[in-house]
């Protein structure tokens, strides 16, 4: 009797350890720990390169990150404005409304461009369209104080320029 009962309590084990050893098996493999990976890992190209790739592929959110980068020198990028300027309008042109609002600021103070309240007034209210909330509310703000700025008929200039041709907002 006792060497039946060794043996069960042996055998009862050996089935418990062996359900762990498929649980931690199966871990193993879903997390990727055990698998042999098809081909070595390159290094990631950096992310200029990667942003510039799908700017220059009309992806509107890497054109206004890509303008970002180059307005304030960042991701390994020297500061341009002129650059900045090109990104924000691919962006803005597809309706990207941070992108617009970028460009009224440009305009606005003359960063990198002439200085043109027309164009300014022209890219934020086509932004705040495209806006709401506390983001809208800002965009509005500036639009306004711009609009102090300008005569009756650039004011009217400006106000059909936003609404020609107005971008789509994205989706």
């Amino acid at each position: 009797m006792r060497t039946k009962s060794y043996l069960y309590r042996f055998h009862q084990a050996n089935r418990r350890f062996s359900w762990v050893l498929v649980a931690a098996m199966g871990i193993l493999v879903t997390t990727g720990l055990c698998q042999k990976p098809d081909a070595p890992t390159l290094p990631q190209k950096p992310l200029r390169e990667r942003l510039l790739e799908r700017a220059l592929k009309g992806d509107a959110d890497a054109q206004f990150d890509l303008a970002k980068g180059y307005e304030g020198g960042r991701y390994g990028l020297i500061q341009d404005y002129s650059q900045a300027k090109h990104w924000y309008e691919e962006a803005a042109n597809q309706g990207e409304p941070f992108a617009e609002a970028s460009l009224g600021i440009f305009y606005g103070a003359g960063k990198g461009v002439k200085q043109d309240y027309v164009l300014a007034y022209k890219w934020l209210d086509r932004s705040s369209s495209h806006l709401t909330g506390a983001d809208r509310d800002t965009v509005v703000e500036m639009r306004d104080s711009i609009g102090r700025r300008m005569t009756p008929s650039q004011l009217e200039s400006a106000r059909h320029a936003a609404s020609v041709g107005k971008a789509l907002p994205k989706n």
